[in-house]
């Protein structure tokens, strides 16, 4: 059996835009169905960032700041899966972009080295963040989108050379992504398939 750890902001949450609830099917439900007789461990956030401490929300949604309390938590683990970025590509973080790159590579880094993940040597997938919609998005998210095409490449190029597998969701979801996600951000859970394809065709 193995134990898989998803480490992620509101759209590993599962967060309805619609409803403001959670989904159902979302994308480690759908996981869960196709490894029955593994364990998924849940770990989203709604607002969580890869290094940013958002003024206006808790402390804890910086997720360079909680990584090792929720690995220790965990342990044992066969698989690390990181889903984060949406939210550092918020309005308020637009100035501090260069930051992102330079604290994604920490945030790795103390992945790497963290004791638990020494002696038991998972393995460690980084999942780029999905694509916004440039219009039509709330205040926060307006330029997001921009910020995340120039984003994506570092933070793709920083995970292969610390050795994760990458599954990059941003670049096949562009053409797309306005039809599946109601407020330009957050997925549908028919769209969270291609997710969930992508994530069990990297296991198996």
């Amino acid at each position: 059996m193995m134990r898989i750890l998803f480490y992620g902001d509101s759209n590993t949450w599962g967060y309805n835009a619609q409803t403001g609830m959670r989904y159902a099917n979302r994308f480690t439900k759908q996981i869960q169905k196709a490894f029955p007789e593994d364990e998924i461990l849940e770990e989203g956030l709604c607002g969580r960032t890869l290094c940013h401490s958002d003024p206006y929300s808790l402390e804890e949604r910086n997720g360079s700041k909680t990584i090792s309390m929720v690995l220790k938590t965990h342990e044992p683990l066969d698989l690390v899966v990181i889903l984060l970025g949406t939210n550092d590509a918020k309005n308020e973080f637009s100035e501090k972009q260069d930051e992102v790159i330079a604290n994604f590579e920490k945030l790795l880094q103390k992945i790497k080295t963290h004791q638990f993940i020494k002696n038991s040597n998972p393995k460690l997938i980084f999942i780029t963040p999905p694509p916004m919609r440039s219009t039509d998005v709330e205040y926060k998210y307006q330029g997001g989108n921009e910020r995340l095409s120039l984003l994506v490449p570092e933070l793709k190029r920083i995970a292969k050379q610390k050795n994760f597998q990458v599954i990059d969701i941003y670049h096949p979801l562009q053409k797309i992504f306005n039809h599946y996600a109601p407020d330009g951000v957050h997925m549908v859970p028919s769209v969270q398939r291609i997710i969930a394809e992508k994530v069990v065709e990297e296991i198996k």
